[in-house]
């Protein structure tokens, strides 16, 4: 079954175990896993504030009501548990913002993403070798290969442990 510890085995190890491809690229914002069952989906950005990575919670699905705030905001204590899950776990958290009553709240991590993976950020930002004009718009064949070359968390299944 997916947990709220399987996303997060996933996903930590993404940021900080995982050896990227020197000619991959990797956008900044990173990857999400969802968490259907319970309306949530966790952002695991390598290059976020000050430069290093952010562990987003989001609201899956947000209803609007009339003359209510939105039918599904997070808990009071959602992002500070998520919070002392990271430190449980041994990650380090620097800071963190929004939450409650908000339907996104983020963790500020203190150590930095594996080198390879924020070297693949690096080349995001580069942009496109082939056209350089395009930057990181361009939509070539060499653009796309780099870009697909990035090794993808192991995603945990409904039904089981991760899968590559």
């Amino acid at each position: 079954m997916r947990t709220l510890a399987t996303v997060l085995d996933a996903g930590l190890g993404w940021l900080y175990d995982t050896v990227q491809p020197d000619d991959a690229h990797q956008q900044h914002h990173g990857t999400s896993i969802g968490l259907p069952e319970y309306n949530r989906y966790y952002g695991f950005c390598p290059d976020g504030a000050e430069h290093l990575p952010v562990v987003v919670i989001n609201i899956g699905k947000i209803r609007f009501l009339p003359g209510r705030l939105q039918e599904h905001p997070l808990t009071p204590c959602e992002l500070d548990d998520l919070a002392a899950e990271l430190e449980r776990r041994g990650v380090p958290v620097r800071a963190t913002w929004n939450g409650f009553p908000a339907s996104t709240g983020s963790v500020g991590l203190a150590r930095p993403a594996h080198p390879t993976l924020v070297a693949a950020v690096e080349r995001y930002h580069r942009g496109c070798t082939v056209h350089p004009e395009r930057r990181v718009f361009c939509d070539c064949e060499h653009w796309r290969a780099e870009g697909a070359r990035i090794i993808r968390p192991r995603h945990p299944t409904p039904e089981g442990p991760p899968r590559e």
